[in-house]
């Protein structure tokens, strides 16, 4: 239960976890007419989870979102997710809750998700800055990207500095930088590739923001590392990094091309082709990297450690 209303979820512990250490914490949220057990199949986090022994929490919806069909609410009413309200406060609430059943590191907790759960995820990394030390988006949206439509081509950047300031006055005085990783299929029919990009230059602007408040050194001043690769008879892809210091990515988006609405490069298994494209690369491989250089800090250079 969590705040009265019933949200379920799942758990995993690695078998190497011991209560004398702690451990790290990944959130892990699904889309649109999937459950927290299917995610946990679909995005195969588990082996990394084993390897890196780090705990995943997989949310899932209440009674009411299953009617709407599984989706969480920042997909269609983002002015109902805030600090302490609507499925993100959930979420959040489920957070911490676990990291006080097992040995959490506060510092070591991140979350992302996909589709829907990638625009839970915005939310989350806009109201709870102080609770999350890094958030990923897949195949999602910018912060409150619902309640202004999200749609092909280009966002004007009036609009995504509109956003960009949404979340920073929702970060109130929680603010900092939030380190981003991002995933998206150029080829997405279902939530555009512009969406994506939009949400890319929406954490970049909101991140400049608390720079700029702070005196300190932009991220748009550093410049955009671009590496491109490919999966053996798959997708080919660009990664777009920004690491202000070295060795130090805070903002990370991987362009897969020709992917549709799929998490990348997850379950090979066919009872969950409808979700994933093991054709792309490793989404969960890719964002452990990310998340595990980063750790909860009001300063860059504390961020990564």
């Amino acid at each position: 239960m969590v705040h009265g209303v019933p949200y379920p979820y799942a758990v995993y512990v690695p078998t190497t976890y011991r209560r004398s250490a702690s451990a790290r914490l990944l959130v892990v949220i699904h889309g649109c007419d999937t459950t927290a057990d299917a995610q946990a199949q679909i995005s195969q986090y588990t082996p990394l989870a084993e390897r890196y022994r780090f705990v995943v929490l997989y949310p899932d919806v209440d009674a009411v979102d299953v009617a709407a069909g599984r989706c969480w609410q920042a997909l269609f009413d983002a002015r109902a997710e805030g600090r302490g309200r609507g499925d993100a406060g959930a979420i959040a609430a489920m957070t911490r809750f676990v990291m006080r059943r097992w040995n959490i590191d506060p510092n070591r907790v991140y979350a992302i998700g996909i589709s829907a759960g990638g625009f839970e995820a915005s939310v989350l990394g806009a109201d709870y800055p102080d609770l999350y030390a890094a958030i990923g988006i897949h195949s999602g949206a910018a912060y409150m990207a619902a309640s202004v439509g999200c749609a092909p081509g280009p966002a004007s950047p009036g609009a995504t500095r509109g956003l960009a300031a949404e979340a920073l006055r929702a970060m109130g005085p929680r603010a900092r930088v939030m380190p981003v990783i991002l995933f998206h299929g150029d080829a997405d029919p279902r939530i555009p590739y512009a969406c994506g990009e939009q949400a890319y230059a929406q954490w970049l602007a909101t991140d400049d923001m608390v720079l700029r408040r702070e005196h300190r050194a932009l991220l748009t001043s550093a410049m955009a590392r671009i590496a491109r690769g490919d999966v053996p008879h798959g997708h080919t892809y660009t990664v777009r990094s920004i690491d202000p210091t070295s060795g130090c990515t805070l903002l990370q988006f991987w362009t897969v091309h020709r992917m549709g609405h799929y998490w990348s490069g997850g379950s090979k298994d066919p009872a969950w082709a409808r979700y994933t494209d093991p054709r792309g690369p490793s989404a969960a491989a890719a964002s452990w990297a990310f998340f595990s250089r980063l750790r909860l800090a009001d300063s860059i250079s504390g961020m990564c450690r």
